[in-house]
């Protein structure tokens, strides 16, 4: 069987109390790193629970080559059904919540294909966006309020990406994109922007001032917009998956 863990933003302290005690006890334990990096958040936090733990190290291609892409998700998904096949109890665990934009998803599909007769149980853990309301103390969303997710922000969408009223809006991955979205968000009247970074680790960095959000050296967004019904107060906060933008009108 195998227990997919969110492990959050990346403060230990965040792990749930059930996270903690599957990591403790799992045979194999495997994580996401990527290509170019020797240390992982989400290692360093199952450490801090399970010092001992058997911790197996997955990369992820990020090459342009969808092929290439799928064919290493495939590889490491075999790599997990051979510690399954062994009767190992294991783990996979990502940062934030596993079945918010992770690649955990992919694991299971293919797992499910490997293995006529798998098994699963997924843990969740504290998103990168709950996690920057948190800290700059913006409310996400309330009453009525819809809350949007865009997952992949991008230059092009500048002109046409849009702030309702009666939402928040959470943007992702748009450190690509900064020079636009800045532009975009100078052009939004009565809109306050939060943006936060390293969120919960050393280094955090949070801010409404999309001067200083322009210069930020690690900028990497998501964004969330939206308004409350019963005052004029817009709140845009960005949180922080390396970095995150949320927006509220």
């Amino acid at each position: 069987k195998l227990i997919g863990i969110g492990i959050g933003p990346g403060d230990p302290e965040l792990l749930t109390i059930k996270a903690a005690r599957i990591l403790k006890s799992c045979g194999a334990v495997f994580t996401v790193i990527s290509q170019h990096v020797d240390k992982s958040v989400s290692e360093t936090v199952v450490r801090s629970v399970a010092p001992d733990a058997n911790i197996i190290r997955l990369t992820f291609s990020m090459s342009r080559d969808r092929k290439e892409r799928e064919d290493q998700v495939l590889r490491n998904a075999e790599r997990i059904r051979d510690e399954l096949d062994a009767g190992t109890f294991t783990a996979f665990h990502d940062r934030y919540d596993t079945l918010t934009y992770s690649t955990y998803g992919y694991m299971i599909a293919h797992l499910k294909k490997l293995l006529p007769d798998f098994r699963f149980e997924t843990v969740p853990g504290i998103t990168s966006y709950s996690t920057l309301a948190a800290r700059s103390g913006a409310v996400l969303v309330e009453n009525t309020e819809d809350l949007r997710v865009v997952p992949a922000f991008k230059s092009s969408m500048a002109d046409s990406i849009e702030f309702p009223e009666g939402s928040s809006t959470v943007l992702l991955k748009t450190y690509h994109s900064r020079g636009a979205l800045i532009e975009r968000l100078r052009k939004e009247k009565d809109l306050d922007v939060v943006y936060g970074e390293n969120l919960t680790m050393e280094g955090e960095f949070i801010s409404r001032d999309l001067d200083e959000i322009a210069v930020s050296a690690d900028f990497h967004v998501e964004i969330a917009p939206g308004i409350f019904p019963q005052d004029d107060l817009v709140i845009h906060d960005i949180l922080r998956l390396v970095i995150d933008l949320l927006c509220r009108r």
